[in-house]
């Protein structure tokens, strides 16, 4: 892969005040080459206008579904002179847990399967486990890169809880000045508490509220519910259909009321007429704690996305800090709530998210919704699989001798240990799929290397992997920090990615294949998948079907295995197609198959022509593409 162009970033408003281990203070971003990968242009979509078509910015814009890391997309924006006038980002909060979704087999009560809930385990969405240090280097450089494709008068919001939230506070006072800190937003939401014996339950987030400059745009919003306003309580019985109390019937014995009686007659040097409006409401101002129900398991908006956000939360977010027709951007789309809110108010949109999931559920979302969209990855040549979480699961999967940390006795720095000869190991430090392994980086890893001297179980050598191809150090370098400070005998290798997987890179995507049959039906075709199989569900059910037989006796487990019908039907999600065969996809909405998690797609298609381009998604989100010149006829 070739090395990338960089930009430069904006430095940061405010002084530094948090310290943290290998603290790393970004000046440029790689700039890696896009493809678009699919135009989504539907008939409901409603003719939006840009807010500001006075400058150069953003004239041409369209709204943008980016797959690929928030840095990534940040430089694209910023190369294609595309400035943003909100931002939401809910990023991962540091909670030490894996987010994952259940892999439903949509058999619609109707095949040879006979499996609890349908489901065949479950499949990581995303990865929330980290040191601090490394998490707040990691948003760091994010917030920075957002700062800098932020309009002028553009605000952010940070959606975080309480694992990490103080500390990225005080980052945000350093990126955007403390000066322009507007507010500390408290999201308590309902949901079922549950037994706590030793602390309060924890039932709200926190969102921290900063504008780019002194002027920024907010609309004040008002709680609907006019039930909430003591006004509205009072004198419920006086307010007509308007929510007004006029002339013609207000309560003239309550002294509190005279009051309003009073500023009318002050005002207009009269008593008020039966027409006149004396009082009117219009809701309760909304104040930073905002009690707004979480997504409900059952509702409608709901996707199988593990840490969706509800519509009314984003709505309320959207309306205050921007207006119709300006771009409101989100960097960790995850379900793709902000965008379709976004879309629904009239405003553009740009989402972005690394896993390919993500991506696909904000796409599917926003195509229902008849949002017109682009589709946009970024070849940055390091992702293997739909998500960082699972694909450095699978690179320590393929290691050979590879050992968890818990086993080795390790603490949390390390990622595990490959097992050497005669009872020793080489300790392993994955320095992640976009983090860059440089020398204020490398610091903090030799400091961590050190402390090995004192362990029972000595290690031989310390294993480095890393992905990113800019590299600030290189062996060499490394052999001499190493002698120079003499603190350890212990050797240490830098390794690539690339270098450690080997062949066994191409050996790990054995894709899908379907058997696809086309047929003339009078003056249309008939497309038909006879047959699908993807290995990796296989070895997925394999697993479940293993799993489920320790648990138990094995005549009880074999009626609950997992059985594949002969046309493997129920391993699709959706099926898509394309009749234009253009370079770009464009999807056809009236061809669009979607299985819900009760249902099942329907495998059979009618379509004008055999001239087409089939997409199909199995349920663990992978996608293969069949050209109409590679099915039987």
């Amino acid at each position: 892969m070739k090395i990338p162009k960089h930009y430069n970033i904006t430095p940061a408003k405010g002084q530094a005040l948090l310290n943290f281990q290998g603290r790393r203070f970004p000046d440029k971003i790689d700039v890696f080459e896009t493809e678009l990968i699919e135009k989504v242009r539907t008939t409901k979509t409603k003719e939006q206008t840009l807010f500001d078509k006075e400058t150069d910015l953003n004239t041409d814009f369209r709204n943008l579904l980016i797959q690929g890391d928030c840095l990534s997309a940040c430089a694209y924006l910023k190369q294609q002179n595309i400035k943003v006038d909100l931002v939401y980002i809910d990023p991962p909060f540091a909670s030490g847990a894996n987010y994952a979704k259940k892999l439903y087999l949509r058999n619609g009560g109707k095949s040879e399967i006979d499996a609890d809930d349908n489901t065949i385990g479950e499949e990581v969405m995303y990865g929330d486990i980290w040191q601090k240090e490394d998490y707040l280097n990691w948003l760091y450089e994010r917030l920075l890169a957002i700062k800098d494709i932020m309009n002028e008068t553009a605000t952010i919001y940070l959606h975080l809880d309480w694992h990490i939230g103080h500390y990225a506070k005080i980052l945000m006072d350093e990126i955007f000045g403390e000066c322009n800190f507007i507010n500390e937003i408290i999201w308590h939401y309902g949901t079922y508490v549950g037994q706590t014996s030793k602390n309060y339950p924890r039932k709200h987030d926190t969102i921290f509220f900063y504008s780019n400059n002194e002027e920024y745009t907010f609309n004040m919003q008002r709680d609907s519910k006019l039930e909430d306003d003591a006004n509205y309580k009072r004198w419920k019985k006086y307010f007509n259909k308007n929510n007004q109390v006029t002339g013609a019937n207000y309560p003239k014995d309550d002294s509190k009321f005279s009051g309003y009686v009073k500023k009318f007659k002050d005002e207009y040097g009269r008593n008020p007429s039966s027409e006149d409006v004396i009082l009117s409401i219009s809701g309760k101002l909304i104040d930073s704690v905002w009690y707004i129900q979480s997504v409900n398991p059952v509702a409608k908006e709901r996707v199988e996305y593990a840490t969706q956000k509800p519509k009314e939360l984003l709505e309320r977010i959207i309306s205050a800090s921007s207006d119709a027709g300006m771009i409101v951007a989100d960097f960790f789309s995850g379900s793709g709530t902000t965008a379709k809110v976004a879309n629904e108010l009239n405003r553009k949109f740009i989402a972005c998210d690394i896993g390919l999931n993500a991506t696909q559920t904000t796409r599917d979302g926003l195509f229902s919704d008849g949002a017109s969209f682009d589709v946009i990855k970024v070849k940055d040549g390091l992702r293997l699989f739909r998500n960082p979480a699972q694909t450095t699961a699978k690179i320590f999967s393929i290691i050979d001798g590879f050992k968890s940390r818990t086993d080795l006795n390790l603490n949390d720095f390390w990622d595990g240990g490959i097992a050497q000869a005669k009872g020793t190991y080489s300790p392993v430090k994955f320095s992640g799929i976009h983090d860059k392994l440089t020398k204020e980086l490398l610091d903090v890893y030799l400091e961590e290397i050190y402390k090995l001297e004192d362990t029972t179980n000595k290690a031989n050598e310390v294993i480095i992997i890393y992905a990113h191809k800019d590299l600030e150090i290189d062996q060499e370098y490394l052999n001499k920090q190493l002698n120079k400070t003499a603190k350890t005998e212990l050797k240490v290798k830098l390794v690539s990615l690339d270098g450690l997987l080997g062949e066994k890179r191409d050996a790990l995507f054995t894709p899908d294949n379907a058997d696809i049959k086309v047929s003339k039906l009078g003056s249309k075709y008939k497309v038909e998948i006879k047959k699908f199989f993807s290995p990796y569900l296989k070895n997925k059910i394999d697993d479940y079907n293993a799993k489920k037989t320790k648990k138990g006796t094995l005549e009880q487990d074999l009626l609950k295995a997992v059985k594949i019908s002969s046309n493997g039907l129920e391993l699709i999600e959706a099926v898509q197609f394309d009749t234009t065969l253009k370079k770009v996809w464009k999807s056809n909405p009236d061809l669009e198959d979607k299985a819900g998690i009760k249902e099942k797609i329907k495998g059979t298609y009618t379509l004008d022509t055999d001239k087409f381009r089939m997409k199909i998604r199995n349920i663990a989100g992978d996608e293969i593409v069949i050209d109409c010149k590679e099915v039987s006829k």
